[in-house]
């Protein structure tokens, strides 16, 4: 499932409003290659099910 840096910040924070993972940080990621992306003119869009599994594997 892919979402704009904004709405997987949003789905990340709707489960748990107390999570540090910020824009910048889900940003940071994509860049470092730790989370797929794809980017569509100027916008990233952030495969959010490989975003989870990067967040659940850190913890």
């Amino acid at each position: 499932m892919l979402r704009s840096v904004q709405k997987a910040y949003e789905l990340i924070h709707k489960e748990d409003s107390e999570s540090a993972v910020t824009v910048h940080c889900i940003r940071t990621w994509c860049k470092e290659g730790k989370v797929k992306f794809l980017t569509v003119g100027n916008k990233v869009l952030v495969d959010v099910d490989s975003l989870l599994s990067y967040i659940n594997f850190n913890k």
